[in-house]
């Protein structure tokens, strides 16, 4: 009889698609302006037998309207040590008043028009395939403690069908 070894989440998680405790830039633009976010909420999986990722990104982002306007999204994974300034700038900012990836000293490179922040070491390249305003209502109740129903109704949820990954 083979025997399971139980491991907790956090002892199987590597490589660089890992979102736990560390940030990752959201970048999107509509043709003309292009903005990014810091977000920690998220993963990458399979649904619909595609190969998705899952976002969550605030309300009152701008890159949120560059998401629904463009319809596309990219996901860059940086040092989160390295980029600590540039990444709390970042999320400190608002895209809507200025150019905030040229404030953290950041450059965008563009993968077919779709832009990400290019001092990445890997990119996923996404595609909308489903977005959705989070809601308390979904949480199952032992969960609900934990969650402030004020943040929860401040993000949408995006689905994104992976296009390209871009790894150096």
């Amino acid at each position: 009889m083979r025997v399971f070894q139980d491991f907790s989440p956090e002892e199987v998680e590597n490589g660089a698609y890992v979102f736990s405790n560390r940030k990752l830039l959201v970048t999107a633009g509509d043709g003309t302006k292009v903005n990014t976010t810091a977000a920690s909420n998220g993963g990458v999986g399979q649904m619909w037998g595609k190969r998705v990722t899952f976002i969550c990104v605030r309300n009152n982002r701008y890159t949120k309207q560059l998401i629904d306007a463009s319809g596309e999204y990219s996901l860059s994974f940086l040092d989160n040590e390295e980029y600590r300034g540039a990444i709390k700038y970042l999320e400190a900012v608002s895209g809507k008043d200025e150019d905030k990836l040229k404030g953290a000293r950041l450059n965008v490179g563009y993968h077919e028009g779709i832009p990400y922040v290019e001092e990445a070491s890997n990119v996923i390249i996404c595609k909308v395939l489903y977005r959705k305003e989070i809601g308390i209502d979904g949480f199952v109740e032992s969960i609900l403690p934990e969650v402030k129903a004020k943040e929860v109704g401040e993000y949408v949820i995006y689905v994104g069908e992976i296009q390209k990954v871009l790894i150096r």
